[in-house]
């Protein structure tokens, strides 16, 4: 009796237990880890870099034979342009490995909508991977480029983005996920990391670029992109682009130098180990908005190239008020060139408005990219000065003139 009910058990269990009927051999697939989307005249041209099973199942430069190939197609529609693809690739398009999104610079400024329409709607593909936009060039010639260091090329990007946000401040690690619900968000406008390419991009094709102690051809990541809504309205340099992080609460760690305290020349340079960000928004008199950036910053310093006592106490005190003096003044000329030449709001500041003064951001809700560039903004840093280093005084201290 007991036997008859195991056996009517796992009878029973084999028709409610989920089977293999959607497995994918993984020698059935072409996997993608990076696309590149370029606007043309006939709508879009899809890159997809595709990993070559072959060379990366074996020793690196083992048979000398790229690690990625890329295929092309045009297409109306992305979907489109991804069936096309098919009658180039010899495998089924798997995308749930995508690692980077590359977006053309002529594209990003008609606008991203449409595309990430089909990107975020799409059920095959993680939210997690990374976006950039071509700085000055297509995203097609991004993906053609091999690079030193990595194996695959998307590796490449989606590791440096990682790196250099953390320990640069300059770049951004903006997801799929943050973009779409910053385009959501009301009185905040996306912003993108910028990627270029240094040297002869058809150098950058050749399986030789692996093989230079110094590659003819490297990709760099250049500024950020800023959006107004899903549209690129212009760029910034590394200065804009570490006062927007700066804002947005974004940095991890950076480094940098300030002017020597009572001297005409020599710098003192400095490692940023923390950075609290906080928007405060307060009411005028006569009920308009205004805003203040308040900073904390935790610092090290890492490099003293001028004649100064660090024994003393005040000499320190010197420096914290000359990073405070250099933050108030960077900060706050970046913040004004965004608002009067681009008039986005990538900070947030409106985001603020609208979570403190819910009334009175709808009086500008519908008017914010035309009132956000008369909108005051001031800097206030509070910087601590943490270690000095293992030696005490400045070499050139103790060096006779």
């Amino acid at each position: 009796m007991i036997r008859l009910a195991t056996i009517c058990l796992l009878a029973v269990s084999l028709l409610i237990l989920p089977g293999c009927w959607s497995r994918k051999e993984l020698n059935e697939l072409a996997v993608i880890v990076a696309l590149g989307i370029d606007k043309t005249d006939e709508g879009l041209n899809v890159s997809a870099q595709v990993v070559n099973p072959t060379e990366i199942g074996m020793q690196r430069g083992s048979i000398g034979v790229a690690p990625v190939i890329t295929y092309s197609a045009k297409g109306q529609t992305l979907p489109d342009a991804l069936q096309r693809i098919l009658s180039q690739a010899p495998r089924q398009l798997y995308l749930s490995h995508l690692r980077v999104l590359v977006f053309g610079e002529s594209l990003a400024r008609e606008g991203l909508s449409d595309v990430l329409d089909f990107i975020a709607r799409n059920n095959e593909l993680r939210t997690d991977f990374y976006l950039l936009v071509a700085h000055n060039s297509k995203a097609s010639d991004i993906l053609q480029v091999l690079t030193p260091f990595e194996h695959i090329p998307a590796n490449s990007l989606n590791s440096s983005i990682l790196v250099s946000h953390k320990q640069w401040a300059a770049t951004g690690k903006i997801t799929l996920q943050q973009f779409v619900t910053e385009l959501g968000r009301e009185g905040a406008n996306p912003v993108v990391s910028g990627v270029e390419i240094i040297g002869n991009k058809e150098k950058g094709q050749n399986i030789n670029n692996l093989h230079d102690i110094k590659p003819s051809v490297l990709l760099r990541h250049s500024g950020m992109a800023l959006f107004d809504k899903d549209k690129l309205v212009g760029w910034v340099d590394e200065k804009t682009s570490k006062s927007i992080n700066y804002i947005l609460d974004e940095v991890n760690e950076t480094v940098g130098h300030v002017r020597c305290p009572d001297q005409d020349d020599g710098i003192v340079g400095v490692k940023i180990v923390r950075s609290d960000a906080q928007i405060d928004v307060s009411l005028d008199q006569s009920g308009r908005p205004e805003f203040k950036v308040n900073f904390k910053i935790e610092a090290d310093l890492d490099a003293i190239q001028c004649k100064i006592d660090l024994n003393k106490e005040a000499s320190i005190l010197k420096i914290e008020k000359e990073m405070e003096r250099s933050l108030k003044q960077v900060n706050e000329s970046s913040v004004q060139l965004v608002q009067r030449k681009y008039k986005t709001d990538v900070f947030g500041f409106g985001e603020a408005l609208h979570r403190k003064y819910p009334k009175v951001w709808s009086k500008y809700r519908n008017q914010w990219q035309d009132v956000f560039p008369q909108m005051q903004v001031t800097v206030d840093a509070d910087v601590r000065v943490l270690r000095i280093g293992s030696i005490v005084q400045p070499l050139r201290r103790d060096m006779r003139d």
